[in-house]
């Protein structure tokens, strides 16, 4: 059984620092196949060909490693980079089996405007960057696409929103968030700002009515009083 995507590797390849430095200058990368028992395989991969097939199937892909003319059905489950560089300094590829479940990282990407959270002074802010879940191994979502149109501070976009394929599972719950309206502080003090002012103007307006009753009672007690003397 094997996947769409195929990639050949080398085999033969020599241990050590020196022996893999020399291979990233020939633009190659130092690589291993494990898993299901079997002793790790060494192997060395064209650097712009495992770039290509990474780019066009997505991180979580069932790659077919054609190895020396063998092939072995196996998954990207580790990738060492240079910190500088940022270049692939060494691949770990798993054996697995299609109907095997495994646990992954997949990546979220916000789509569409989030008009509401805009009207509303506030800023989208991506409080997950990817979710862990389990699948089958030949059912591996590569992205979640998640749309936030219909996103407000009120309606945050949560784990239960996401458009989960057939046998997968998330490991968080549900109600985790991915996505919340943030309210910047500048818009947060200008609506307090607002806010006492109208509060002031409600008290002045209060002190006002309240003077005004007072001015009325005392004419009245004034009338009274004359009425008093004149009887």
């Amino acid at each position: 059984m094997s996947s769409d995507l195929k990639l050949e590797a080398e085999i033969g390849r020599k241990h050590g620092s020196r022996a893999s430095r020399r291979l990233r200058r020939e633009d190659k990368i130092p690589a291993v196949v494990y898993g299901q028992g079997s002793e790790p395989l060494p192997v060395t991969l064209d650097r712009l060909k495992f770039r290509a097939t990474l780019n066009a199937a997505g991180p979580n892909a069932v790659i077919t490693l054609d190895v020396g003319g063998s092939d072995y059905l196996t998954i990207v489950k580790n990738m060492q980079r240079d910190p500088i560089a940022n270049r692939v300094t060494h691949v770990d590829f798993m054996l697995i089996d299609l109907d095997q479940r495994l646990v992954v990282d997949v990546p979220i990407t916000l789509v569409g405007d989030a008009v509401l959270v805009r009207q509303e002074g506030a800023v989208v802010q991506q409080q997950m960057m990817t979710v862990t879940v389990e699948a089958p191994a030949g059912n591996i979502p590569q992205i979640f696409e998640v749309d936030i149109s219909e996103m407000s501070i009120d309606n945050p976009v949560r784990v239960s929103d996401l458009e989960i394929g057939r046998g997968v599972v998330p490991q968080v719950e549900d109600d985790s968030l991915i996505a919340i309206g943030q309210r910047s502080r500048a818009s947060i003090a200008a609506e307090e700002a607002v806010d006492e002012e109208a509060g002031e103007l409600a008290e002045g307006e209060e002190l006002a009515e309240g003077e005004e009753a007072a001015g009325s009672g005392d004419e009245s007690a004034e009338g009274a009083g004359e009425d008093s003397q004149a009887d």
